[in-house]
């Protein structure tokens, strides 16, 4: 179906050029999912552009783009209309980016099924229904009648695939389709890819950098670095037995559920102004010789489907000498005069519900319903749980943005209704997008020391605070004049963590800030934040729906519901020995790289907020719901080392057995 053969790319800038693309050959058959992996600025994005036509002004491109016989790099206008959508078509990165603002969902998936498949209005509306069924949207005819805006990340997504799959396309693209979507709608929505595939006989390009994710869904991995394929074969031989270093340090960069550390690989991927004369890899590369810096190494074949571009394919065990995850370990840098004050409660949230009230006076969202926690200076916190859970309002709630409607929030010992400007410094946050949570207006230096500024501290002061919390994010003194725009993701968010630290704050709040990383830039954002977590002064709070992450270097875990905590205790119990059916479902859900994930409890339905107004929250989802459980409310009780509100958990390992059985 798709054949590219020596693709490559220049970008033609003013006073400059940039290689995006060299020599890419690759293809996908009908019925096979085809992952294409790399860091950001590899040029994955760039491939998905060229199959379908629409590469930036200013591009060259030489080589073939084959698609059905025809090259699409040599397509008239007339010819790409029709390949975009009935040949090729795209799911976006950001759906919500990608669907028009001001129509409905239902209009837009119908008008592409009138242009793309010559149906009438009332024929396009039915087939509209039916799309929005077999993505697993409840209530078609409901959602059809959606805005964009109203609806979940995971709803939009499946959105988009509706719109790809009305086109009747041969091949679908999928643009990193999962990226900040948690582990349950993560595995839903690749499910829906590889059924497109199986079912439907569609060839899939999956372009993602969450590598345990699309272990399980790719037939074949396609490899980028720098623009070039380095590697490429069965996943399941990619993925469990790499052969080139690149392809092992990304993998060795994913944390595992199971409680591996991610291994940071130092320095970036370079910006490449021609094809490369060598190996691009080599400068980061641990093996690297001569030849490798001298001499770019042709691809080769190690087995049948199974080649890669290196001098020297690595065969000895991928995580052999990985470094195992240590909650209490130390690293070093616990400020002077403040590891006694570990112990010491720097959060205190009891019994907070909040309630977003509806703007039409009447009846309202309840985010968060009962939620009693507790963090000690040296202590980091896990929350995890879907989005909708409460988490992000969680945060909002422990930073004074939102106010509790029955309950009480206490930072450093005082509550945060009461305090004072200064005060509110105690509790400092690191957010999910990085260069967005700057000012534009502002350099670096001013955007650290914010905080500083706050509360009052003297210019000499602040100058001399600013750089020592610049220097331990191992970052130069020279990026102090830059502006938002100028930084990298890894460099901005190092700069965000430089801000929280800064004050010696009592409190850091950590609310999913790797979700919009690639993966080598996380790892090593995951080894600054673990460093960070380690001082003794202050307490942590880390928020995400990546189980993996937190598992790394949390102390306690917090499991949310709908609002409720669910479960809650040690990490390394709650991971390794879950009580509560939501969370078996969550850890079940979560990718594991090397494995099959054998999830012992699935969940029967999507998130639904009104599932949370009577008896369990999770009733409506729950395989081994009774009418007990849809009646009365669950609360937390002790189960070993954790608290788990479910009745029926000593009940769970027989109805569990019995139900696989």
């Amino acid at each position: 179906m798709l054949q590219i053969e020596d693709l490559s790319v220049v970008i033609h800038r003013p006073g400059r050029q940039v290689a995006a693309l060299s020599n890419v050959s690759f293809s996908v058959a009908p019925g096979e999912v085809v992952g294409l992996v790399g860091e950001s600025g590899g040029g994955k994005s760039m491939v998905a552009r060229a199959i379908v036509g629409m590469l930036p002004s200013g591009s060259h491109a030489t080589g073939r783009v084959g698609f059905d016989g025809d090259d699409v790099l040599r397509m008239d206008a007339a010819a790409l209309a029709h390949h975009r959508g009935r040949g090729a078509a795209m799911c976006f990165q950001n759906p919500r980016g990608a669907l028009s603002p001001t129509r409905t969902v239902g209009r837009q998936l119908i008008d592409r099924l009138v242009t793309h498949q010559d149906m009438d209005g009332k024929r396009a509306a039915e087939s509209a229904k039916e799309l929005f069924a077999a993505v697993g949207i409840r209530n078609p005819s409901r959602r059809l009648e959606a805005y964009p805006h109203e609806l979940s990340g995971g709803m939009a997504q499946r959105v988009m695939i509706s719109l790809a799959t009305g086109c009747a396309p041969g091949l679908l693209i999928a643009d990193e389709p999962t990226t900040g979507l948690d582990v349950t709608l993560t595995r839903e929505i690749l499910r829906q890819f590889r059924h497109a595939a199986d079912t439907d006989g569609r060839g899939v390009l999956l372009i993602s950098h969450d590598l345990a994710s699309i272990a399980e869904v790719c037939d074949r991995v396609v490899v980028l670095y720098a623009g070039t394929v380095v590697e490429t074969g069965p996943a399941a031989q990619v993925l469990r037995h790499p052969a080139h270093p690149y392809t092992r340090a990304l993998l060795r960069s994913v944390p595992d559920v199971s409680g591996g550390r991610a291994v940071a690989t130092a320095g970036g991927m370079p910006l490449m102004t021609a094809a490369p004369h060598n190996c691009p890899f080599a400068p980061r590369c641990a093996h690297a010789t001569d030849v490798c810096r001298e001499t770019r190494p042709e691809t080769k074949a190690l087995s049948s489907g199974w080649s890669l571009a290196c001098f020297h394919p690595q065969e000895e065990p991928l995580f052999a000498d990985t470094v195992p995850s240590n909650h209490a370990e130390s690293s070093g840098h616990a400020e002077p005069g403040r590891s006694a004050e570990a112990g010491r409660v720097v959060l205190r949230v009891q019994d907070a519900h909040v309630v977003y009230r509806s703007r039409f006076g009447s009846g309202g969202h309840h985010a968060l319903r009962g939620v009693s926690l507790e963090i000690k200076a040296g202590e980091t916190l896990g929350v995890v749980g879907e989005s909708g859970c409460g988490k992000s309002t969680l945060a909002k709630l422990i930073m004074g943005l939102v106010e509790p409607s029955e309950g009480s929030v206490e930072v450093a010992g005082k509550s945060v209704r009461k305090q004072s400007r200064v005060e509110r410094t105690r509790a400092q946050m690191v957010f999910q997008d990085p260069i967005g949570s700057l000012s534009p207006r502002r350099t670096v230096a001013d955007s650290i020391a914010e905080p500083l500024r706050a509360a009052k501290v003297s210019t000499a002061e602040r100058t001399k605070k600013t750089e020592a919390a610049l220097q331990r994010m191992e970052l130069d003194s020279s990026i102090l004049t830059r502006m938002p725009h100028e930084l990298s993701g890894g460099q901005a968010q190092r700069i965000g963590i430089a801000r929280a630290l800064v004050g010696q704050p009592d409190l850091i709040v950590f609310d999913e800030p790797t979700s919009a990383l690639d993966v080598t830039v996380q790892a090593q954002i995951l080894d600054v934040i673990a460093d960070v977590a380690a001082d003794a002064g202050h307490g942590s709070v880390f928020i995400s729906h990546d189980l993996a992450t937190v598992r790394g270097f949390a102390d306690r875990v917090v499991v949310l519901y709908l609002g409720r905590v669910v479960e809650e205790g040690p990490v390394d119990e709650v991971f390794d020995n879950p009580q509560h059916p939501y969370t078996r479902a969550l850890l079940g859900s979560a990718p594991r790289l090397g494995e099959t994930r054998t999830a012992d409890v699935e969940l029967v339905k999507d998130l639904d907020e009104a599932d949370a107004a009577t008896g369990c929250a999770l009733a409506a989802r729950c395989p081994f719901v009774t009418d007990t459980c849809r009646s009365q409310e669950q609360t937390l009780q002790p189960y070993g080392e954790s608290r788990a509100a479910c009745w029926r958990i000593p009940e769970l390992p027989a109805l569990i057995g019995k139900s696989s059985s």
